[in-house]
């Protein structure tokens, strides 16, 4: 008995070390994953922590026209972060680039609201190029305001910011030179002039310095370092653009200066003599502004100059000088109506009536598309109470405008129309009409029927000839 219960005992040790293998077996792969997961989780979280802060600084290092890659969880992550630590970096980009779309557009109240809202954002300096453009337009701002001393507050902002910038540093010196600083002006054109030695601008403010210092020798130099090696017309632009400054700035002796400056190197800029007949009569010098409109009249006619002597001659007793210039002027150009005719008209404001109407009469024969001229020309005939030649005048007036018509003429058959058309209607031809005027038309027009008329004579003269000539054959 006590041997069964030793061989029953041995069996159940055996079914239990086997029912404990089977469990232990089932359990043993799932048990080693999840120790193996506890036993990687440290690298995992690593690799996610090194992940997001590839993506943050991606985020920080992407420019702003590429787009950040915000895929994954990380990448929202870096997105978010980017998007809160950079805001205030968007925001004032933003308003620099509506500001200086202002500033272009003309609207510069809205340009100078922008522009200091952008500096506020931007408060690190972070887009300092855009910093500098900004002080640049708002110091010109308020330099047409006439503010120089908050003008001069942007332009040494722009220096500071960036102290190689050409254009920063020369209005700056001209800043201190408007506000009577000599000496930093000086010093600011120096270094604009080691920033580029053939600078004409800077060489210009350097030679207005010392000319308004009284450095005679100094700004005599500056002036042979202008002329020196460029044309006349380069220089007549920059001089006359600086006169343009000075008297937009009413600083009229220096734009005077300057437009006689322009003038000495090109004595053909008409736009010269314009604004300096301008600033003289300004100062109140009447016959020295007609003298130099008329010297502008001189070298070719301007409707401008016509104008402003007709105006300003009117308002004085003595024009005789005047008259006696466009006389020369009338001399000189033969061939162009318009001159005397503006003669004409000042003499009948001397009460020169006879002359004037002799003047008129050249006129109309010399440019007879001149309608003003036809006009006057009638109306004198009509106070005289010729009617008949106030109507034939009135009559070439209009005949000279239509023959000035524009109408398209067919290159091929001469026909011409009022209105642009693909195919010409006579000849059936496709792209032949050009624009030309009414009388070149006519012109072109007769041409051709001349052409077929000889040649219908040519052929009848010839058929005659042949039935002369068979005639004579003998009969077969």
């Amino acid at each position: 008995m006590r041997e069964n219960m030793s061989l029953l005992a041995d069996i159940l040790t055996l079914l239990g070390a086997f029912f404990l293998g089977f469990i232990a077996g089932s359990l043993f792969p799932p048990l080693r994953r999840f120790l193996g997961g506890i036993l990687h989780a440290p690298g995992q979280l690593t690799r996610g922590a090194r992940n997001v802060g590839e993506r943050l600084r991606q985020a920080f290092k992407v420019p702003a026209e590429e787009p950040l890659d915000r895929s994954g969880f990380s990448g929202a992550l870096a997105g978010t972060v980017f998007d809160v630590m950079t805001v205030r970096v968007r925001r004032a980009e933003a308003s620099f680039r509506e500001g200086i779309a202002a500033f272009d557009k003309g609207e510069h109240d809205a340009a100078r609201r922008r522009l200091t809202e952008a500096i506020f954002w931007d408060r690190k300096q972070e887009l300092r190029p855009l910093h500098v453009l900004a002080h640049l337009r708002l110091g010109w701002l308020d330099e047409e305001k006439n503010a120089l001393s908050q003008a001069c507050e942007h332009y040494q902002k722009a220096v500071r910011l960036e102290p190689d910038n050409l254009n920063a540093t020369v209005r700056l010196g001209m800043m201190h030179f408007r506000l009577g600083q000599t000496g930093p002006a000086i010093f600011q054109f120096q270094r604009a002039l080691e920033l580029d030695p053939a600078d004409l601008d800077t060489h210009y403010c350097l030679y207005a310095i010392y000319r308004q210092a009284g450095m005679e020798r100094e700004a005599v130099e500056q002036l042979r370092i202008l002329k020196a090696g460029e044309s006349g017309a380069v220089l007549s632009n920059l001089f006359s653009r600086h006169g343009e400054d000075n008297f937009r700035l009413s600083r009229y002796a220096e734009a005077i200066d300057d437009y006689e400056l322009a003038l000495q190197v090109d004595p053909d800029d008409i736009r010269s003599y314009v604004a300096l007949g301008d600033l003289r009569h300004l100062q109140q010098e009447p016959h020295t502004a007609l003298e130099t409109w008329a010297r502008g009249l001189w070298v070719g006619y301007s409707d401008a100059l016509a104008e402003r002597v007709l105006q300003v001659a009117g308002e004085h007793e003595d024009i005789w000088p005047v008259i006696s210039l466009l006389r020369d002027c009338v001399a000189r150009h033969p061939g162009d109506g318009r001159y005397p005719f503006l003669l004409a008209r000042l003499l009948r404001t001397a009460g020169q009536e006879a002359e004037s109407a002799a003047l008129l009469k050249e006129t109309v024969r010399v440019s007879p598309q001149l309608l003003e001229a036809q006009a006057e020309l009638g109306d004198s005939y009509a106070r005289a109470g010729l009617d008949a030649m106030a109507r034939a005048t009135y009559r070439a007036g209009l005949d000279a405008a239509h023959s000035q018509q524009c109408v398209y003429s067919c290159s091929a058959c001469g026909y011409y129309t009022l209105e642009e058309q693909a195919r010409c209607f006579q000849c059936n031809r496709w792209g032949t009409l050009e624009k030309i005027t009414r009388r070149e038309a006519e012109a072109r027009a007769a041409a051709p029927r001349g052409l077929i008329e000889r040649a219908s004579a040519l052929r009848q003269s010839l058929g005659t000839a042949w039935n002369r000539i068979a005639g004579f054959l003998p009969e077969g």
